[in-house]
């Protein structure tokens, strides 16, 4: 296909498939954050009724989703997005069956398991897709949406859900996430396709140099051997391990409030009439505020620099940790905590700028390996902060165990600070890391996206 062949059609079809690919799979990840929230609003009735702990149901499906990381990226880069997300959405979804019809605790944990292996297949495919099929521009602002629909997902997974559990039981809940993840993976057969040449359509570097007179630096289908993308990622220095590192601090110490036990800690030490589980919600709330505004304001070159925002942001919500550990069962105000847990999310959602700082380093063929290895550090973080804060809490769910993991958290966060300090931006001159070889390799391995 010429440029000059690029006719309004052809543009309005690359237009229809690019979004509705986006918008099957970013409803996806609406339920990625409404499982990974889940477990801090139901879990207690959950093993009341069958046993176990709260801190086991939270931490196997951090454990579990880290492990899928690697494997994830991996899997997308070598079978593509479409492939991955059918199948692990379907395993998915028989987590939620087994979740819902167990009587025993192994089975609510082989559940979220599942769940939590299916649920991993999303992002990092999703972002894969939006490198693919959109401009390079619309990166960041792509990116923010995701997040903030992500975090409407956690937002239902709090005070909503608990409304909806009390109404016709945790089970039910389970039953109705299961039915409606396996008609997202039926969505995504049907309407995901890798790249455009599957649907005869141009690529966005070709559009891009035809209507804009942007010269690509490089092809969105080119493919490479998964594990030399991996090894290319992982030996990017600056450009890769402080921003991997910082958000692993920061991520574990937000599933571990968030995710896990903010509501346990509400209810226990504080006893306020109001439902623990709207602090959640006021959580999510921040959180889409600030990724929604940060990638506008990045993708309209307000934000300049992504290290320096990512370094304020972290160094806001290192004093919101230090609020929590410092008052911790001294302000008995539910206004003033949900107003906290606001700020939380807020300042928290500035380290999303991670995921867009770190892949601009590295070419379009290990976009997906770059994201996932970047992602596993956030949910390694996540596992071994809710494993740690479960021996510390217990289930005795005292004062005194609280605030040590909350001073635990507060550290860590600082420790992101200095983190970001280091690491290293991309400027406007500076080549994209392993493109070379990344290209080299393409070109000996053939390229894929027929």
């Amino acid at each position: 296909m010429t440029e000059a062949s690029f006719s309004d059609a052809v543009i309005r079809r690359l237009w229809v498939h690019r979004w509705a690919i986006f918008a099957v799979l970013t409803v996806g990840y609406f339920f990625v954050y409404f499982h990974r929230i889940s477990v801090s609003v139901v879990g207690t009735d959950i093993v009341s009724e069958v046993g176990g702990t709260v801190g086991v149901l939270s931490s196997v499906y951090f454990w579990t989703y880290t492990a899928m990381q690697i494997p994830c990226g991996l899997l997308t880069d070598r079978f593509g997005p479409r492939a991955v997300c059918s199948v692990f959405l379907v395993i998915a979804s028989v987590g939620s069956l087994i979740t819902c019809v167990g009587n025993e605790f192994w089975m609510m944990v082989l559940g979220k398991m599942m769940i939590a292996a299916g649920m991993a297949v999303v992002y990092v495919p999703l972002m894969k897709l939006v490198s693919v099929w959109f401009p390079k521009r619309d990166y960041a602002v792509l990116s923010g949406i995701v997040i903030a629909v992500g975090n409407v997902g956690a937002i239902a997974a709090a005070g909503p859900l608990s409304v909806l559990a009390d109404a016709v039981g945790w089970r039910e809940v389970f039953l109705i996430l299961g039915v409606i993840t396996l008609v997202l993976a039926a969505a995504c057969g049907i309407i995901i396709r890798d790249h455009p040449s599957q649907r005869g359509l141009p690529s966005t570097e070709d559009v891009e140099r035809a209507s804009r007179g942007v010269e690509a630096e490089e092809s969105s289908d080119a493919r490479i051997p998964v594990m030399d993308g991996l090894r290319i990622v992982a030996s990017g220095g600056r450009r890769f391990w402080p921003c991997a590192l910082a958000y692993f601090l920061v991520y574990g110490s937000i599933m571990t409030f968030q995710g896990t036990w903010a509501v346990t800690y509400f209810n226990n030490v504080y006893g306020f009439a109001l439902s623990a589980a709207w602090m959640v919600t006021a959580l999510g709330i921040g959180k889409i505020m600030t990724t929604v505004v940060i990638g506008a304001l990045t993708t309209r070159g307000v934000i300049r620099s992504k290290r320096r925002t990512m370094i304020a942001g972290c160094a806001a919500f290192t004093a919101v940790w230090f609020v929590i550990y410092l008052l911790a069962g001294d302000v008995d105000s539910y206004w003033f905590w949900f107003a906290v847990s606001f700020l939380f999310g807020f300042f928290g959602g500035f380290l999303t700028l991670t995921f867009t700082q770190v892949k601009e380093w590295y070419p379009i063929a290990i976009a997906g390996t770059a994201v996932s290895a970047t992602n596993i550090f956030l949910f390694l973080g996540a596992s071994i902060g809710t494993t740690v804060s479960g021996w510390i809490i217990g289930t005795t769910y005292s004062l005194g165990n609280f605030s040590a993991v909350w001073g635990i958290m507060a550290v860590a966060s600082l420790a992101a600070v200095l983190l970001l300090i280091v690491s290293r931006e991309r400027g406007e001159s500076d080549p994209l890391f392993g493109a070379d070889e990344v290209r080299r390799l393409s070109e000996g391995s053939g390229k894929g996206g027929e």
